[in-house]
């Protein structure tokens, strides 16, 4: 058993020395015989400048935390005047309670990265009506991540509309959010948006054109194509 030593820890925050699977491995195997490991890891977060330590400690807090004090342990840091650790620890949080009503908080949230990583977040949560009130109110967020990761979101769901709802976000006005709904085509394999996704590839955004593209590779090869068809892609 690893022992909680300060040059423990330091390998573990040291993404040079240990990687982020191998830190929470090892984080959640030193958790099992030793619970205080929570308390070593905040100890440690609590005196930490460095931005990318400060990272990987609350990747490992929100592995290891036993759930009863997940939220004592990262709201805190959900409050930090910091934006890249309110971020990172929202998205912790999110992820690990799957609680949706908690995150409604974020809908219009001066931060839209904030929102964008709960969105993300609760996409492997279980089903509740609330989690598929709050995928559809941020499905029409003007931020093209936003929305992008609820319909995603709504996609894994199997909700009714989602494809409609993908199919709006493809004709905004906006090139980032037509961007976003070009790879959210690709990353759900919507096989039947192949036509919209070849359609996109003639936008005068080079973004939206290069994410269309590759959605459009992406879901050739889900239906077997393999390589893409010339005869399908653009000139």
């Amino acid at each position: 058993m690893h022992s909680l030593t300060g040059s423990w820890l330091n390998r573990l925050c040291d993404p040079v020395e240990t990687t982020l699977g191998e830190a929470v491995k090892q984080a959640l195997e030193v958790a099992r015989c030793s619970p205080e490991v929570v308390d070593v890891l905040l100890a440690r977060l609590r005196v930490e400048a460095e931005p990318f330590v400060v990272d990987r400690l609350l990747e490992l807090l929100g592995a290891v935390t036993p759930a009863e004090r997940v939220q004592d342990v990262l709201k805190p840091y959900v409050e930090s005047e910091d934006p890249r650790v309110r971020s990172k620890a929202s998205k912790l949080y999110a992820y690990v309670t799957g609680d949706a009503q908690w995150a409604t908080q974020f809908l219009g949230n001066d931060d839209p990265r904030v929102t964008a990583n709960v969105v993300e977040a609760l996409g492997g949560a279980r089903s509740t009506p609330e989690l598929k009130e709050f995928f559809w109110a941020a499905a029409a967020s003007p931020n093209g991540r936003v929305a992008g990761n609820a319909v995603i979101g709504l996609f894994q769901l199997g909700e009714a509309g989602a494809a409609d709802v993908l199919r709006r976000l493809c004709r905004d006005q906006a090139p980032n959010v037509r961007a976003s709904a070009a790879w959210v085509i690709g990353a759900v394999g919507w096989i039947e948006g192949m036509d919209v996704a070849l359609e996109m590839t003639k936008d005068p955004n080079p973004k939206v054109q290069r994410d269309a593209l590759q959605a459009v590779r992406r879901l050739q090869g889900l239906a077997g194509a393999g390589t893409p068809s010339s005869s399908l892609l653009p000139r």
